[in-house]
């Protein structure tokens, strides 16, 4: 049996990535069931309820490198956030899972002789993204493919999902532009590759930004890869995470 020692477990929120300072997570996923059984029925009957899920991440207080509590801070009343747990961390390949949601309580512990605690629960009512990281790469500076994984074929009743983190401002100088999409095929070869999802181009001026774009399926192609378009005239080099994943609907 596969066995994932969760000291490396991947915790990102938006584009920030705190797994430096996170050391337990919780991931409870529930759909409830709705008893509608009538006096002439001969078995208990249910009807499904909205998928939702709540997710708690514990951690240390941290106000620098990264800024743990001033982000958890600033967005208590915002629109809602996207989450990226993975338990077998942060290299491409891993599963995990991509979730929207808010904030539902964030509180701050501070015992005496103790590390001061600095947790947040999650909460959310759309269905878990399940699926690989396709790349993790802190200095992406040239065009080609990335590797290949069979994640399977999109349902008709199933979204697409994908998940592109910028974590830091692009290093080195001059200007240059990279254009990122997800792509498809029947094969591991890709020999005729569909592009499926297109993230807004990065230059030279982008910050740490997320962005989450979707398709609907059916998508018959089983095989997923991300792609880099690298050009311009200066050396800079872009710190990107890339998911993706299929969300039940």
């Amino acid at each position: 049996m596969g066995r994932i020692y969760t000291k490396s477990c991947g915790v990102y929120m938006d584009q920030f990535d705190f797994s430096g300072v996170s050391n337990a997570v919780t991931l409870d996923i529930g759909n409830p069931l709705a008893p509608v059984t009538a006096y002439a029925d001969v078995d208990a009957t249910y009807v499904e309820g909205k998928p939702g899920f709540t997710c708690e991440v514990k951690g240390m207080y941290s106000i620098a490198s990264p800024d743990f509590d001033g982000q958890l801070f600033s967005i208590l009343t915002t629109a809602q956030r996207y989450i990226g747990i993975y338990p077998g961390g942060r290299t491409k390949g891993q599963y995990g899972y991509e979730m929207r949601s808010m904030i539902s309580a964030s509180p701050r512990h501070a015992a005496a002789a103790s590390v001061v605690a600095c947790d947040v629960t999650w909460r959310g009512e759309l269905p878990i993204v399940r699926g690989p990281l396709l790349d993790v790469d802190t200095a992406v500076a040239a065009s080609g493919n990335g590797t290949a994984y069979q994640m399977g074929a999109v349902a008709a009743a199933e979204t697409l999902v994908g998940v592109l983190r910028l974590l830091a401002a692009p290093a080195g100088a001059g200007n240059n532009t990279l254009d990122v999409i997800v792509q498809s095929d029947d094969n591991e070869a890709f020999t005729s590759p569909t592009t499926r999802l297109t993230f807004t181009q990065l230059n030279q001026a982008t910050g740490p930004t997320v962005e989450v774009p979707t398709a609907a399926g059916a998508i018959t192609d089983t095989w997923w890869r991300v792609n880099y378009t690298y050009a311009g005239a200066g050396s800079r080099t872009f710190s990107l995470v890339i998911a993706l994943g299929i969300r039940k609907t």
